[in-house]
């Protein structure tokens, strides 16, 4: 028997695999050091963040996940990034891979990318 990948069925949307996807897409752009660790937002942030996804639980990095019921999501992640590139340019590029990646895998499900430079990482 055939083995289907449920990932590619919109309406069977696993927020972990999302994560994975987006962590992948986002490490390998260039000028982003890492992905902001939940404990390190501002407490401020952190509140206003879970106020608007009402998400249950604390995931390990900062990517936030929002399934819609129209069997679509749209995706936040908050980013360091180095000191040594064009803010605005690293952002920008790094939004284009991280949607091209999820709406590739999960058939054009992914309707927005939010990315955050969080924190600049001095040298």
């Amino acid at each position: 028997m055939k083995e289907e990948n449920k990932s590619a069925v919109p309406g069977n949307l696993d927020i972990k695999e999302i994560e994975e996807a987006t962590r992948a897409a986002a490490l390998v752009c260039y000028g982003v050091v890492a992905i902001v660790k939940r404990d390190k937002m501002p407490p401020r942030l952190a509140d206003w963040v879970d106020s608007q996804i009402n998400k249950k639980g604390i995931p390990e990095d900062a990517i936030f996940v929002r399934k819609r019921s129209n069997r679509t999501f749209s995706v936040d992640v908050y980013l360091v990034l180095s000191n040594e590139v064009k803010i605005t340019e690293a952002l920008v590029e790094c939004q284009k891979n991280i949607m091209y990646i999820l709406n590739k895998k999960f058939d054009k499900a992914c309707t927005s990318v939010n990315v955050y430079g969080e924190e600049i990482l001095a040298s």
